[in-house]
């Protein structure tokens, strides 16, 4: 019986363990070509904000692996992009709520544009294949009964 104990113990450690790592998992590589397009796009815009400082050398790394896990024509998208998160980054966001004088604003920038008309256009102009994960068909989800 004391011996059962412990191999049941033993197990339930190691589906711990293991629930623990897949919750660890990047998932960015399960997410269709067009979600990544428009993160990678965010992460631009981030990078962008945000040059020189640890937040901005992140956003940069973390914009680039989007490269490996994306379906589109780099050479044309990724200077539009850039253009369009300069764009934002431009904008005059002095006072959209009062009491915030002096703050600029950029994560909201960002945030707009990863949101806009504006890049979902680049995204249906530069992705062929938007709801593909990657270079293949998006697997089929099981129903939830």
């Amino acid at each position: 019986m004391k011996a059962s104990g412990q191999f049941i113990v033993a197990m339930l450690g190691f589906v711990i363990a293991g629930a623990a790592v897949a919750a660890d998992a990047v998932t960015a590589v399960q997410r269709t070509n067009a979600e990544n397009f428009k993160d990678r796009a965010l992460g631009v815009c981030l990078s962008t904000a945000y040059e020189g400082s640890p937040a901005g050398l992140d956003a940069r790394t973390t914009s680039s692996v989007f490269l490996d896990w994306t379906y589109y024509d780099f050479e044309k998208a990724n200077p539009a992009v850039e253009r369009l998160a300069e764009a934002y980054l431009r904008r005059d966001y002095a006072n959209p709520v009062e009491g915030y004088a002096g703050a600029e604003f950029k994560l909201l920038k960002c945030l707009d544009m990863r949101h806009s008309k504006e890049l979902d256009g680049l995204m249906r102009q530069h992705v062929p294949h938007p709801a593909w994960v990657g270079d293949r068909p998006a697997k089929r989800r099981a129903e939830k009964r």
